[in-house]
């Protein structure tokens, strides 16, 4: 029966399988088909360079050159090569300038004679160190239709993302620049033939900043750019807000050239175009010269096409440009023309309806939803959510002083028990919720009442709209895991007292480890919600003065578990669930980072980097919050050697300082100081390059 079923399947399968080859096979024909018409354009031009004995020399090595290179793709035997070493005494080097001189200490001759075996060398070797071998070896000049092949490797094996260190990529990614920049600046014009599909490598390839200055060197050049080669730059330079003019500027020289603007390339860039970012804190770099609704009209005037994720696109931009109104209009419109609406335009709409603050942008997202016929428990989630953000916002403006409880619980359960079924809720929670829903006024309750009373914006703004909506005649629902985790952040947010929020851990701790039982709604949530109820538990905790060491309990909990599952990896015997499920979430990057704010907000400065480190050894890297997160500790503690370094780290790691930065930094008293401590690092740090420039 089983081998029946293994030929059935192994019928079913062989078919793809089939297709997959056949798609690979045809791929590598049109591989090496593109590769010989390059080198027959290649050779069509050296021939009329030379004559007699010297062209049969240059054939000689052209084809040497390029046999070699083959073998390079798919080296069969590389042992037996007997030029396998010959780049040692260059990419054992750790600098160009250390490069350059041991070239140079060489005689012209053997330059010449040894620089294609010394390439080829480094390129199998040791390819991480191919751009600065090349840099360093073009005196006497090689071919240039070997130096291009180098360059092509160099940009086309370019994997920043294997790269931890965001230092050491924008050094990976500058050194690649600096070679690119160099052959085609410094290079006597035309001797290195670079190919369109090469700097169609160099768009797609470099990170943004290094993308943006390649294309000014191209174009100061006077190099002409094909389609493609355009699309690849448009696409990089349209991700960010501060270069989507220069974006639009490529795709309209597309445009103009009569292209067909209805492929699957050219709608997916302008896709990326279309898309706005939300910038942070106000700190705008958009360029405000770009208006995605006018972008949108030149191509549609020009026979674009636009698709469903065009629109939903340029709706995001709309809902962060805060013209929700807008927003609105243009998905109804579709829906009335008989497009389907999708999962991400609404959602598009609910998330700017709520980032506006304002209720009756939630009822023409409901618009949007019943329009695209969203799943009725996501357009709960998403309305019953909107309380806890417009809560969570008003809190931060009115700036109260810790610990930040927001009394939202009481009126989210009466609304959330009047679509969703309480089981699973109560689960998960210590106290009874009937008795609770009983009370005449659930805001009124001791546990959920911290200090004098206050007037909240929010009870009279989003709290009757959703009210509203969840009393509108539908069928009862079971709540999903965002549904839950959205009702146990906000009972997590009520709590004000530090024996409350403790005893509430204890509970949801003793239902995550708990073994045995037919549903553990608790282990759902964390599978599908990740670390996000521990998150809020440990920034809550963090803002109670007695609370930092059942928060560090919490985390505590949280990487024990990650190590039990790492050393059951290694083969290491451990004390683990007998179940063999993880209860407790892996910290996240915001776990680290709300962690570290947290304790350096309360001077614990080797408890803060302790948490850096430790966060490194899960293989995280600091993200520009986590940056800023250290800068603003650093700062309030008057500690100025180490502002200046953080503020040193965050920038060779890759980012620019934003309002965060600035606002963090004026916690410096002595900032005048701190500006002159970072001149006098800049000027040492300069003197010691040209030092190095000059040896």
């Amino acid at each position: 029966m089983r081998s029946e079923h293994s030929h059935q399947q192994r019928h079913r399968e062989i078919p793809e399988f089939t297709r997959k080859t056949a798609e690979e096979q045809r791929k590598a024909i049109e591989r090496k088909t593109k590769r010989r018409q390059e080198i027959y354009k290649q050779w069509g031009y050296l021939r009329h360079q030379y004559s007699g004995d010297e062209l049969v020399a240059v054939r000689r090595q052209f084809n040497s050159w390029k046999r070699r290179i083959e073998l390079l793709e798919a080296p069969a035997k590389p042992r037996s090569w007997p030029w396998l070493d010959h780049g040692k005494f260059l990419y054992e080097l750790e600098s160009t300038s250390d490069m350059r001189k041991a070239w140079d200490e060489l005689d012209i001759e053997s330059r010449k004679k040894i620089w294609p075996t010394a390439m080829l060398s480094t390129l199998h070797s040791c390819p991480g160190k191919a751009a600065q071998v090349l840099e360093s070896t073009l005196d006497p000049l090689p071919q240039g239709y070997a130096i291009l092949d180098v360059a092509h490797f160099c940009i086309s094996n370019l994997r920043l993302n294997n790269i931890k260190s965001m230092r050491d990529r924008v050094t990976k990614a500058d050194e690649v620049l600096e070679l690119f920049a160099k052959l085609i600046e410094d290079l006597p014009p035309g001797h290195v033939p670079i190919r369109q599909s090469t700097l169609g490598r160099l768009g797609k390839n470099l990170p943004l900043e290094q993308a943006v200055e390649m294309l000014q060197i191209l174009q100061k050049s006077g190099i002409k750019l094909h389609r493609n080669t355009l699309l690849h730059f448009a696409r990089n330079l349209a991700s960010s807000s501060a270069y989507k003019s220069k974006a639009f500027e490529l795709l309209r020289e597309i445009a103009d050239k009569g292209h067909d603007l209805n492929s699957a390339g050219f709608a997916s860039v302008v896709t990326t175009l279309l898309l706005s970012r939300q910038a942070k804190n106000g700190w705008s770099t958009s360029d405000e010269s770009f208006p995605p609704q006018r972008a949108l009209e030149y191509f549609l005037e020009r026979g674009f096409s636009p698709n469903l994720i065009n629109f939903t696109s340029l709706v995001e931009s709309l809902c962060l440009q805060g013209d929700i109104a807008e927003a609105v209009r243009l998905p109804l419109l579709l829906a009335e023309n008989g497009v389907e609406l999708d999962r991400r335009c609404y959602t598009t709409v609910f998330r700017g309806a709520k980032t506006s603050l304002k209720a009756s942008n939630i009822q023409l997202a409901l618009d949007v939803a019943r329009a695209a016929k969203a799943p009725y428990v996501d357009v709960l989630n998403n309305t019953l959510h909107s309380i806890f953000y417009f809560a969570e916002m008003e809190s931060r403006e009115k700036q109260y002083p810790s610990p930040w409880t927001v009394p939202i619980f009481g009126s989210m359960l009466r609304i959330y028990a009047k679509k969703f079924d309480l089981e699973p809720l109560q689960w998960l929670l210590p106290d009874t919720l009937p008795l609770i829903l009983s009370q005449e006024d659930v805001d009124d309750i001791e546990k959920f009442r911290s200090g004098p009373r206050r007037e909240w914006g929010f009870r009279t703004t989003i709290v009757p709209v959703v009210n509203e909506f969840f009393e509108r005649e539908a069928p009862r629902q079971k709540p999903n895991a965002e549904t839950l985790a959205i009702m146990l952040r906000a009972y997590i947010k009520t709590l004000y007292r530090p024996y409350d929020l403790m005893s509430f851990y204890g509970f949801f701790k003793s239902r995550l480890e708990e073994h045995g039982a037919e549903k553990n709604w608790g282990r759902e949530l964390v599978e599908d919600q990740g670390s996000v109820v521990h998150d809020t538990l440990i920034q809550v905790m963090l803002g109670q003065k007695s609370l930092l060491r059942p928060a560090l309990q919490v985390f505590g909990d949280m990487l024990r578990g990650t190590l039990t599952s790492k050393t059951k990896e290694e083969g290491i015997e451990t004390t683990s669930p007998p179940d063999g499920i993880q209860a407790h979430p892996a910290p996240s990057l915001f776990t680290f980072t709300i962690l570290m704010h947290g304790l350096l907000m309360r001077k614990e400065k080797m408890l803060g980097e302790q948490m850096l480190q430790v966060m490194r050894e899960h293989n995280l890297e600091p993200n520009d919050v986590t940056w800023n997160t250290l800068v603003k500790g650093y700062a309030s503690m008057q500690n100025l050697s180490q502002t200046v370094g953080t503020l040193q780290d965050l920038e060779a790691a890759g980012y620019k300082p934003d309002a965060y930065t600035f606002r963090a930094f004026s916690r410096l008293k002595d900032q005048t100081r701190a500006l002159e401590t970072m001149e006098k690092i800049i000027d040492e740090n300069k003197k010691r390059l040209e030092q190095n420039h000059s040896q």
